[in-house]
């Protein structure tokens, strides 16, 4: 199977010449962590941008100046293990679609490659895809801590844990971000989004950037973590079949899953990404 078979021809994209504002906006209101960026007026591939990006260089104003120009990208008619073992190898949630023009005409992301995984009835278990190396937290631990965690280590979900040592709930570093304690923050400090700003001004998002990777400044809320987890967290076992876990994610529109025992006590955690080992061997 081709990868133009089966990629989302439903693009969202960035512009350059562009501004970091404008793809921010785009990256929030479509809830979407990247996107490609295309040359003004064509569908000329320039570059791949990502949220993380933007919080890495939050006192930039130009697109041009943060964007990735090296991304990894396929064509129409590679082959879709090609794209898997890319997208496990790279650990990214997407790949732009060339043409031998740099046109962009698709995207492929796990999303698509799990529906393949499902179609292909794949009976084996998650164990042997699951990593062990997971980092939980415990429920009462400050948000800012959990933060701090999260850019120490990279993971972009962690599975939280009672006092019982059992899976109570996940947050993501969207989550966090999402944070309505944050906007409050800001507002009394002055330092961003007033009352006669847009949400996703870029200099409210600036001064949230700010305080996303730095305490310096103005502290991330403590209260504790389990109040902004999602609580309702799907979990699986390591024997649970890999069609299973690959169903799940797609209807829940989820890319992390813990895997615990028969007393929800944390195992694993297996991610979509995981997933895509699967069909990495062509």
């Amino acid at each position: 199977m081709n990868v133009e078979e089966i990629m989302s021809k439903d693009l969202i994209v960035g512009y350059v010449p562009g501004t970091v504002e404008e793809a921010l906006t785009i990256l929030s209101k479509n809830d979407v962590s990247g996107i490609p960026v295309l040359k003004k007026g064509t569908d000329i591939i320039k570059g791949v941008v990502t949220r993380s990006d933007i919080f890495k260089n939050a006192e930039e104003d130009q697109l041009a100046m943060i964007m990735n120009e090296e991304y990894c990208s396929v064509k129409p008619k590679d082959s879709i293990e090609k794209a898997a073992r890319l997208l496990y190898e790279k650990r990214i949630h997407g790949l732009p679609v060339v043409n031998n023009k740099k046109q962009l005409v698709g995207i492929i992301s796990p999303k698509e490659l799990l529906k393949v995984l499902i179609r292909e009835q794949h009976d084996e278990t998650v164990e042997s895809l699951a990593t062990v190396r997971v980092v939980p937290v415990y429920k009462e631990t400050p948000v800012n801590i959990v933060m701090e965690i999260i850019k120490i280590t990279n993971e972009n979900a962690l599975p939280v844990l009672d006092e019982n040592r059992k899976v109570v709930g996940i947050v993501s570093d969207g989550d966090i971000f999402k944070l309505s304690h944050i906007k409050e923050e800001i507002e009394e400090s002055k330092m961003g989004i007033g009352d006669d700003e847009d949400e996703w001004t870029w200099e409210g998002i600036r001064d949230t950037v700010r305080m996303y990777h730095s305490t310096s400044e103005v502290s991330l809320p403590m209260d504790p973590v389990e109040k902004v987890m999602v609580k309702n967290v799907k979990t699986a076992t390591k024997r649970t079949p890999i069609c299973d876990v690959a169903k799940m994610m797609i209807k829940n529109d989820i890319s992390h899953i813990p895997l615990v025992n028969s007393e929800h006590r944390l195992i694993a955690m297996i991610t979509d990404i995981d997933l895509m080992n699967c069909i990495t061997t062509e």
